[in-house]
């Protein structure tokens, strides 16, 4: 059963439960204000009845009167004598059997007797007189009330049957925001994710679920996206992956077979085959140790943290720059900074620095190393003079296997893994890595950290 039907079904049984309560109420009051006025009308009767008057000279009703009240006299043996019948003149009705116990009774309170027809029966004993029973009939009174009975009921299924139509009309007017609500959650789940569900009045609280739907279709639209971008950026990673484990194993490949068809006669050959393995064996190696670095950073959590000097490091790595390039400046403002992180990852860092001065600034051209902490903030920043990156794509630079030259030529030596190495770095410590123009004319890259210590 839906919803809407239930929700007519109750509106519907209220209406008949209240109706129904209010009928009977009306009943009830009814009856017993017709069942009171004839026994006032009763009690009126005995009080101007002369008893003794119409023992001893009975006045016999007209034929075209109607009497609406029965007289009889009680003697003190229980005899009871007729003195008036009710009903006309010319067709009395049948005054009523009373039994002793019915008389007892009515002494105290009226009784109604059953019979054909039925009577509203009374005994009382006026101060100094003969016992008086008078009796009413009562077949108006139950034709009344069976009448009024049929009225109540009829009225109450009418109300109920005019209520559940009125209830089913407004019902359904109400749930047309729900079934359009409805019609686009089965757009949204068919594909169609930029549906959203139609907005209901402000302030009610189909508007509010409306507005919390289209809040969590957004959020669910942008995690798909998300995912869907992530698994995207996966498939390139593998293939990036694979094409560079490709390169140096085809390499060796090649050379294992040229020894394989040469069979050791020239030596000359031979040293330059192994050569190239080696070469390409300690090529493979340090794809391999990058790769592990970055699942390693992507697994990394503070547990494995531990204080170290910044500083040092940081030193130790373009000093070793300076030392291997005699005729590059390398200018180095270095302040003291305490870090809570992994060592080992910094050391790579910095190693991925001086390589990028190497590999992609020109021979002599100098290199600034600036280290501040200031405040809970730490701050490297290291400028080139190199042709540096155009802004436009700066924002890919960070990403794993990506060359700025179309071309995947590994001429230098690299795999499109340091930058995105040392991201992987920076994020692990909650900080931010930022590429920007520097004033040496080349390259400005600038590492913070929001505080000294991750932790």
């Amino acid at each position: 059963m839906t919803l809407r039907a239930r929700v007519t079904l109750l509106t519907a049984i209220l209406i008949l439960v209240s109706t129904s309560a209010l009928g009977a109420l009306t009943y009830v009051t009814s009856s017993r204000l017709q069942y009171d006025t004839i026994d006032s009308t009763l009690t009126s009767a005995i009080t101007d009845a002369r008893v003794r008057s119409l023992a001893t000279n009975p006045r016999p009703v007209p034929d075209d009167v109607y009497s609406p009240v029965a007289l009889a006299r009680l003697d003190r043996n229980g005899i009871v004598t007729v003195l008036r019948q009710a009903g006309l003149g010319s067709d009395p009705l049948t005054f009523p059997q009373l039994s002793a116990e019915t008389i007892l009774a009515a002494r105290i309170s009226p009784v109604s007797v059953e019979g054909s027809p039925s009577y509203r029966v009374i005994v009382r004993q006026p101060l100094g007189r003969a016992s008086v029973i008078a009796a009413a009939p009562l077949g108006d009174a139950e034709k009344n009330l069976t009448r009024l009975a049929v009225a109540i009921i009829g009225s109450v299924l009418a109300v109920t049957l005019l209520g559940a139509i009125a209830a089913w009309a407004i019902v359904r007017r109400f749930f047309r925001p729900v079934d359009a609500m409805v019609d686009a959650a089965q757009a949204i789940s068919l594909g169609d994710t930029q549906r959203r569900v139609p907005t209901a009045r402000p302030g009610t609280e189909l508007g509010e679920l409306s507005e919390s739907l289209n809040l969590m279709i957004g959020s669910l639209t942008t995690s798909i996206a998300t995912v869907e971008a992530s698994e995207e950026r996966l498939r390139t990673f593998v293939s990036d992956a694979s094409h560079e484990i490709r390169t140096p194993l085809t390499v060796i490949r090649g050379y294992v077979e040229l020894l394989q068809r040469d069979g050791g006669e020239s030596a000359e050959l031979s040293t330059r085959a192994l050569e190239r393995i080696e070469s390409e064996s300690r090529r493979l190696e340090r794809l391999v140790t990058q790769l592990l670095l970055l699942e390693r950073m992507d697994a990394v959590s503070a547990a494995n943290f531990a204080a170290f000097d910044l500083a040092g490091v940081v030193r130790e790595s373009f000093d070793d720059l300076a030392a291997l390039n005699p005729d590059r400046t390398v200018e180095l403002d270095i302040e003291p900074a305490q870090l809570v992180g992994l060592e080992d990852a910094w050391r790579q860092l910095t190693a991925n620095l001086v390589q990028n001065c190497t590999r992609h600034t020109p021979a002599g051209s100098p290199i600034s190393v600036t280290l501040r902490q200031r405040d809970g903030q730490t701050t490297l920043t290291v400028d080139d003079a190199g042709p540096g990156i155009p802004p436009e794509q700066r924002a890919v630079a960070l990403q794993r296997f990506t060359r700025l030259d179309p071309s995947r030529s590994t001429n230098s030596g690299g795999f499109g893994l340091g930058m995105s190495i040392m991201r992987a770095v920076v994020d692990s410590h909650r900080g931010r890595i930022d590429l920007l123009d520097s004033p040496l004319g080349g390259l400005r890259l600038r590492i913070t950290l929001d505080a000294a210590s991750p932790m």
